[in-house]
This record gives structure tokens, sequence and C-alpha cells, in this order.
């Protein structure tokens, strides 16, 4: 029993051994020379979790079918000081597994990426004449495997393995090598076969009864546009307008979008980030407060002795309304039990030409300031 409990425990340290591990190429060399690897070794294969690092000053040729799984990360490069590369020559394989090719697979969860952090970082391809390159590159796993990497044609092979499809004429993604002229350093590829649009800002501001949205993005590859979607819940969603995106960028691009008939209430919005394949993902969402009322209305503006503000039908329960002037300082201020359908008037006859605003805020914490100009 003492024998199978400690059988037991070492398989289950080999098993950990593979996860979350740390592994860096300090030599050039093939993948499978144990000598050109720090003292982690070869990384495991598949590693799951796995951080590996192809130094600078160093080239490494891919000479296996090599799986990464989990969290895993293959960076290429450091300090970017001298070229970093990954090579993967054809094999001339007749399999996933007999080709020289990395494999992110999302089974169990995860999204392992291969990171290009300086235009020093590279992975390069090759294909001798004559040679057949249709399971060499790099190969993404989401119930089919696509290839990303190579100038063979695109390869597709069913999730259990068995049914290998080669379908020739199809156009690869990213050419012989990486980076190149349309898509410079840095970036990271992930297991979703798809370059992500990397967006690091998203907001929405009520201007008056519109809402305009602004969001920006820090890197876009392969993307064709952003449908911008609204809900009143956050549950159910409808497009209502699409922005055309850059496509390939490696600098800080800016988008807006106004939406000019929000709701009154919470308006709550997402971007639907789509490229130029039809793969696509959500952002976070935002939520903006609207108008306090889709049929609000002040007039006359300019006022001279008066300002009326009308409410629509879709106002329900108490309305706070305050008068303000450029200064922040309180004029007026009435409570109106109920304002659907109604309109108030401000008698502004006493105050000084100017610029002044109106501040109005209900029961469910929707508020909204109009402004408007006393001339006489």
């Amino acid at each position: 029993m003492k024998k199978f409990y400690l059988i037991c425990a070492i398989l289950l340290m080999c098993a950990k051994w593979g996860e979350g591990q740390n592994y860096t190429a300090i030599f050039s060399g093939n993948w499978t020379d144990a000598s050109i690897w720090g003292p982690s070794g070869i990384p495991s294969n598949p590693c799951t979790n796995c951080n590996i690092t192809i130094n600078d000053g160093v080239i490494v040729t891919l000479n296996i079918s090599f799986v990464m799984r989990g969290s895993s990360r293959l960076t290429i490069g450091s300090a970017g000081l001298h070229n970093a590369t990954l090579n993967i020559p054809a094999s001339n394989g007749t399999s996933i597994s007999t080709g020289h090719n990395l494999i992110l697979s999302i089974m169990g969860g995860g999204n392992p990426t291969v990171s290009f952090p300086t235009a020093q970082s590279h992975l390069i391809f090759t294909q001798p004449p004559g040679i057949s390159a249709a399971y060499d590159g790099v190969f993404s796993q989401h119930g089919t495997y696509t290839k990303l990497i190579g100038i063979g044609p695109v390869v597709e092979i069913a999730g259990n393995g068995v049914n290998d499809n080669t379908h020739a004429g199809q156009t690869v993604i990213f050419g012989t090598s990486l980076p190149n002229a349309m898509h410079p350093a840095p970036f990271v590829l992930n297991a979703n076969g798809t370059l992500p649009v990397t967006l690091i800002d998203f907001y929405g501001l009520l201007n008056d009864k519109v809402i305009n949205l602004s969001w920006a993005t820090s890197m876009e590859i392969n993307s064709d546009h952003f449908d911008v979607e609204r809900s009143r819940d956050a549950a159910s969603w409808q497009a209502i307008g699409t922005v055309a995106a850059k496509g390939f960028s490696s600098v800080e691009a800016d988008y807006s979008f106004t939406d000019g008939s929000p709701f009154s209430g919470v308006n709550y919005y997402r971007l639907k980030m789509v490229d130029k394949d039809g793969a696509f993902k959500y952002s976070p969402v935002a939520a903006v407060r609207g108008s306090v009322s889709q049929g609000l209305r002040l007039f006359p503006n300019p006022a001279s002795s008066f300002v009326n503000i009308s409410f629509g039908n879709d106002v329900n329960g108490h309305m706070n309304i305050r008068m303000i002037n450029q200064f922040g300082q309180l004029l007026m201020e009435k409570n109106i039990t109920q304002a659907n359908n109604m309109t108030v008037s401000l008698q502004v006859g006493s105050f000084a030409q100017g610029i002044y605003m109106v501040q109005l805020k209900d029961d469910n914490g929707n508020s909204q300031t109009l402004r408007f100009l006393i001339a006489r």
C-alpha cells in the first residue's frame, strides 16, 4: 500500500511539473535540444499555464509539434537589444502530429498566446521548393484547427483529429514571417485565431438630449468594424449603428458614435468588435443615464421674462427642478409631484442677461442639465 501511495505521489508531481513552469531558451538550436534551455529544461509537451521565453540573440528552430494550453504564453524576445527568432521549417509532415507547428489549444478553457514584444521579435516560416507545408505553422484549436502562419494552404482539421481536409486556394492570414509591414510589433497571437482589437477605453456622456459614445484602441489587426449595441436592461440588445474600423493599426485610434434617440433613464451600450473574417468579440458594457424624458423641451431659448420646461408622457413620479447660474449658485428650486405631460414655467425676468442652467432629477436618480440664455 505504501508503494501504491508513493507511485501516486510521484505521478502527481510529474503531472504538476509541467503546469505553471517558466522556461527560457538561452542558446540557439533545435527546440528538442535540452542544452539550449535554462535550468527548467525543455518545455513539457503539452505545456499548461507555461511561460516560455526566447531570449534576445537566440534562434530556436521548432522541430516538433508543440501544444500550448491554458494561460501558456510564448514570448519571442525580451529587451529588444538583439533579434530573437522562432524558426518553423517545413517538415513534409502528413498530419498535425508529424508537422512542425505550435498548437494554441483552448480545450479545457484558457487562451494561450504568442507574444511579439519588440520589432526584434521574429517568427519565420520557411518552405524550400518541392516541400509541402500543409501541416506546418501556427494552429489555433477551437473546435477545429485553423492554420494562422504559413505559405501553404489553410488546413482545417476536425477536433477529434481524425478527419483531415486540406482546402487549397484559401488565403493564409499572415504570410511567411512576423512581424512585417502590415503587422508591426508589439502584438499578440491568441488562441481564437485572430489578433485581438485591444480596447483601452469605452464610455458615454449625455449631451443635451443625445448620448455621445467614445472609445479608443491601442492595436488593431484584421479588424473590420464596430457594431454599436444598446439595451434597456443589459440583457436584450439591439444594434443601433456601425462604425468602420482602422483595420491594421499599432498606434492609438479614437472612435465616436452619437445615439440621437436614447431611452429615458439608464442606457446600456456595448461594442461588437468584428474582424474581416467574421469573428467577433464584445466590449465591456458602458452604462449611461439618458434624458429624464424623451419628450423634454426647454423654450423659449433665448428667454426674456420666463422659460418653460415641458415633459413628455414617459415621466413617472417626482421631478426636482433647480436653476443655477454659471458660477454654480442656486437661484430657484421647484419640486413637482407628477411631471408626466406637464409644462413648468420659471420666471426669470429679475435675473441679469447671461447663460443659466436648469438641473433636472427624477426619483430613479436620472439627471439632466439644460442650458439657456437670458437676453433682452
